[in-house]
């Protein structure tokens, strides 16, 4: 989040956007662990006010920017064959970046949240050993 901050050119703030994105989101979506199965974060930890973009962020992970989901990227096939030649070109939904370049604070402040319940979990956690 550091490094959005002194980038201007936007090729770079979207890829830090995107892999911000991914990295936010992946706890929440589960790993594999050798003595647990599962470690998944819960929305326990995201606050009821930030779910919206909690949301938002998961579903671009999940649909846009870890996979691609073809429904998201609507693929449409067009036929501009002649005579001549044959030719099929194709077309996909894109993003656009920019609603995510304008809710930047918004995006910070879900991240220290979730970072700060996590904290208090852990704090719990120790308190009890």
């Amino acid at each position: 989040m550091k490094m959005l901050k002194r980038y201007k050119r936007t090729d770079v703030r979207n890829a830090l956007l995107r892999d911000i994105t991914v990295t936010y989101a992946k706890p929440f979506f589960g790993n594999k662990g050798e003595k647990i199965s599962k470690h998944t974060l819960t929305l326990k930890f995201v606050p009821l006010r930030q779910r919206d973009l909690h949301n938002e962020l998961m579903n671009l992970r999940k649909q846009l920017f870890a996979h691609t989901d073809l429904t998201y990227k609507n693929p449409k096939v067009a036929n501009w064959s002649s005579e001549k030649r044959r030719w099929f070109p194709m077309s996909f939904r894109g993003y656009d970046y920019s609603s995510l370049n304008k809710r930047i604070d918004e995006i910070v402040n879900l991240i220290s949240s979730v970072q700060d319940e996590l904290r208090k979990k852990t704090k719990e956690i120790e308190n009890n050993f």
